[in-house]
């Protein structure tokens, strides 16, 4: 599916940044924070060039993820946080223990609620 978006690479990235920092939870699903951008007017086009921008210039983190659940054989499980500073923190450890605890808190509901046959 083609989206048509009607903003530019540095607006998409600023929304990808205001996404990400303005919420309690500060690592999102790349689904999820593509769901939230979809209202701002960026396409997921768009969202993919601003996150691998900002991972280059070292503002955000994207880890991929692995479930062996064959229901979720290509499903997008990346987690992405800003790297930033959490409690005086290192930037980078704070957002590996944002994006570990997004991930391990879903995937712990996911399997405590979903059962293969």
């Amino acid at each position: 599916m083609n989206e048509t978006s009607t903003v530019g690479l540095t607006d998409a990235k600023k929304a990808v940044i205001d996404a990400l920092g303005n919420r309690a939870k500060k690592a999102r699903f790349t689904t999820e924070l593509a769901a939230t951008l979809e209202r701002t007017s960026v396409g997921k086009e768009e969202m993919e060039q601003a996150l691998a921008d900002l991972q280059t210039e070292g503002t955000v983190m994207i880890r991929d993820n692995f479930c062996a659940d064959p229901h979720l054989a290509g499903v997008d499980l990346r987690v992405v946080a800003l790297v930033e500073s959490i409690d005086g923190a290192d930037p980078q450890l704070s957002a590996i223990r944002v994006i570990d605890d997004a991930w391990n808190k879903w995937l712990g509901e996911y399997l405590a609620n979903h059962r293969c046959g």
